[in-house]
């Protein structure tokens, strides 16, 4: 059974599966339906059963500084209008939180506020939920996300050893179930995040992947990836481009896609 997960991992959900991971997952299968087929297997992953033994869910407030700064830099082009966002494979959420206390934290500075939508997903229905919860245990503060506590002290609310999120950073915010294999069900995007995923991503996949992301991204628009990841990442509608501190992806507006039509 552990080869016909490995194969399943990769059709459903595009990634090289961790071999303990899988054993987890077979172990699981065997103790709620007895046996393995593979119905049962299809069965467990187009319900999303087997989603949370397979897939990484470490995330944190800030992480990876440089690239919150570089959309800072970028914040200024969006006074006085909506800048859109979205963040891919979110895990718990800290990453589209993040996102919305720079923009809160820049908006108290200028007169032009800068209006913005996030929307951010998972493959993982349990880490959505989570996500839309907002509750979050002293692990998702680490020190290299320190210089941005400012920013964050305003909306996390200690409660014994637990962080909740102040509600009113989730009205920009729209959290969804999404499997990245799949194309995105919104578009339109000035920035796309995708960081720290793409590792996990099977080569067989990884220009089905990027493809759906680069789809959703306006013409001219970013794709922020993982500091260990951009040198995996290579489309033909993507352009690298590199500051002193940070290397992402932008859409060449020659791009084949479409970004006239936002869904």
């Amino acid at each position: 059974m552990t080869d016909l997960l490995i194969d399943a991992a990769e059709e459903w959900l595009g990634i090289v599966a961790n071999p303990d991971d899988v054993q987890k997952l077979e172990t699981y299968i065997l103790d709620n339906y007895g046996y393995a087929d593979q119905n049962i297997i299809n069965r467990v992953f187009s319900t999303g059963e087997a989603v949370g033994f397979l897939t990484v869910n470490e995330t944190y407030f800030f992480r990876e500084p440089a690239h919150f700064v570089l959309l800072r830099d970028f914040l200024h082009l969006y006074e006085n209008s909506e800048i859109r966002i979205l963040s891919a494979a979110t895990a718990t959420g800290c990453e589209a939180y993040s996102i919305a206390m720079l923009i809160e934290a820049y908006n108290r500075g200028i007169k032009k506020p800068v209006s913005y939508h996030i929307d951010a997903f998972d493959i993982n229905p349990q880490v959505i939920e989570a996500a839309c919860k907002g509750i979050y245990r002293q692990g998702v503060l680490r020190e290299d996300g320190s210089c941005f506590r400012y920013m964050i002290d305003p909306y996390l609310n200690k409660n014994d050893n637990m962080y909740m999120i102040d509600p009113s950073l989730k009205n920009n915010i729209y959290f969804f179930v999404h499997n990245l294999m799949n194309e995105l069900p919104m578009n339109g995007y000035d920035f796309i995040f995708f960081r720290n995923a793409f590792i996990y991503i099977s080569a067989r996949y990884r220009e089905r992947v990027l493809s759906n992301l680069t789809a959703g991204l306006k013409e001219g628009g970013t794709l922020i990836m993982g500091v260990s990841e951009t040198a995996a990442a290579s489309h033909a509608d993507l352009e690298g481009k590199n500051t002193d501190d940070v290397f992402y992806f932008q859409k060449l507006k020659s791009s084949i896609y479409s970004s006239q039509n936002v869904i």
